[in-house]
């Protein structure tokens, strides 16, 4: 690429920039990043409109990490025309099921009584693992920081919006740029088959499978994930009706 390509990175559920910090010093040679906020709003909806308005270019690509990704979908469902390519990791395009849903409040609660990182520690680092390997204490020590770091009035307003999320089908069955899947093997909370799913729904995707992670593939394979992004921004993106017109 003659110039670098805008890429908005989006962290997952309790999660800081730091999720990213093992792609950014390859990404940064060949894409302009920044990592978007995703901490003050309660739905979905909201935090996409926020990035939007905000964001300082005209077209971009973006990357999201489970919640990052379901943030990044809206955000494509209300701007098609200023997205280039979707990178998805670990995520899930569908709405929240009535079941999901009632265990929200129960969790913000507990979090809130036994402090959120003892909540972070026990709850999330276990799921965060792979099905038969527990993640490197390194990485289970970030998940636990990163969630002190943005405290528990965060972890609510995110629950709130992952709770009464959209669901985005139609949205990526419409999308033609470039799209990147890319899930571990033996993630608990994003199984492959939510992957596959969307793969359907998209036939000009990628998908990558990480074999042997869990839900942080950024973390638990950086290599490969890095590899995977490059790649993806390296692909052409075809023209669209209407493009011509927009603002440089």
């Amino acid at each position: 690429m003659s110039e670098r390509e805008p890429l908005l990175l989006l962290p997952g559920q309790l999660c800081t920039a730091d999720i990213w910090a093992p792609q950014r010093g390859r990404l940064d040679r060949v894409a302009d990043c920044r990592v978007g906020d995703l901490t003050q709003n309660e739905t979905v909806e909201a935090l996409a409109e926020r990035l939007l308005t905000t964001l300082p270019w005209p077209h971009f690509s973006v990357a999201g990490h489970s919640m990052g990704g379901i943030v990044a979908m809206e955000m494509l469902r209300q701007a098609p025309h200023r997205i280039h390519r979707l990178a998805l990791i670990a995520t899930n395009h569908r709405a929240e099921t009535p079941e999901r849903q009632a265990l929200r409040v129960p969790q913000i609660n507990e979090a809130r009584d036994i402090g959120i990182g003892a909540y972070a520690e026990r709850i999330l680092v276990p799921l965060y693992g792979a099905k038969d390997r527990p993640l490197a204490a390194a990485d289970a020590s970030l998940i636990v920081s990163m969630a002190e770091s943005l405290g528990h009035a965060v972890f609510r307003r995110q629950s709130l919006a992952l709770r009464d999320r959209p669901d985005q089908t139609d949205t990526l069955a419409a999308f033609v740029g470039p799209v990147l899947l890319l899930c571990g093997s033996a993630d608990q909370l994003c199984p492959i088959s939510r992957h596959t799913d969307m793969a359907q729904l998209l036939p000009q995707a990628t998908l990558r499978v990480i074999l042997g992670a869990g839900h942080l593939p950024s973390l638990e394979a950086p290599d490969a994930v890095t590899d995977a992004l490059i790649t993806w921004l390296a692909q052409p993106i075809a023209p669209r009706l209407g493009d011509s017109d927009d603002p440089a």
